[in-house]
């Protein structure tokens, strides 16, 4: 049996947030199953408050820089976010702490959302850090898969962290809280939470990136019945 231990990386001072943002990236086996289930326990045991963030419909440009008209990526996108809530709504339910579930199209309603995109559509124009920051982050994911990005793809690749950085933006602003994430930050999130990026919309520093390693702990199997150990 294997279980799970969750340790927060680079990331001083969190313990004094009451919030936690668990930041799920749908298709990653990082937060699927028993990896899930330790990261949603710890949240748990160390914040009053949990939000969970089901990063779905922002999906659609990876739908569609693999060629799918923008109706069925979205519809795609959808699907692999409710899916995941399929899986994982009794480990949700069984929470300690109730955690507040936000599926990722419900920010495109939010008031702000529309001006809050274009502000960083603006700053990605007139701002060489910002540009540079999506742009490495746009080839650094293509470099993960052995290969350089075409020009359509760094397109839907600038669309999709524009409006990353709008909607957790947003999210920053309804709640500052520790965005627990079994990864690296993003460059381009890295610059505007750091004040780098002058004309990029402000919110974005009331969320504090803590990145968490799942370590795997191997228990031993208890005896077996009626063995009298």
């Amino acid at each position: 049996m294997t279980r799970y231990k969750i340790v927060v990386r680079n990331s001083p001072g969190w313990r004094r947030f009451a919030a936690a943002t668990l930041g799920v990236s749908t298709p990653s086996p990082n937060w699927d199953g028993a990896k899930f289930a330790a990261i949603l326990a710890f949240a748990a045991a160390n914040f009053s408050t949990i939000r969970i963030d089901v990063s779905d419909a922002l999906y659609r440009h990876s739908f569609m820089a693999e060629g799918l008209p923008p109706d069925e990526a979205l519809d795609r996108a959808n699907a692999m976010g409710a899916a995941w809530l399929a899986r994982h709504q009794a480990l949700i339910d069984a929470s300690p702490v109730k955690p507040d579930v936000i599926r990722w199209s419900a920010w495109y309603r939010h008031a702000d959302y529309a001006a809050t995109l274009a502000g960083f559509e603006r700053a990605h124009a007139i701002d060489p850090v910002l540009r540079e920051a999506v742009h490495d982050d746009s080839v650094d994911f293509y470099r993960r898969r052995s290969r350089p990005p075409s020009l359509p793809e760094l397109e839907h690749s600038r669309n999709y962290l524009l409006e990353e950085l709008a909607v957790i933006t947003l999210q920053a602003r309804a709640l500052p809280s520790v965005k627990l994430y079994p990864g690296g930050e993003l460059r381009s999130l890295r610059v505007v939470r750091q004040g780098l990026v002058a004309d990029a919309p402000q919110g974005l520093e009331r969320e504090q990136f803590a990145q968490i390693k799942i370590e795997t702990r191997s228990v031993a199997p208890g005896p077996a019945p009626g063995s009298g150990q």
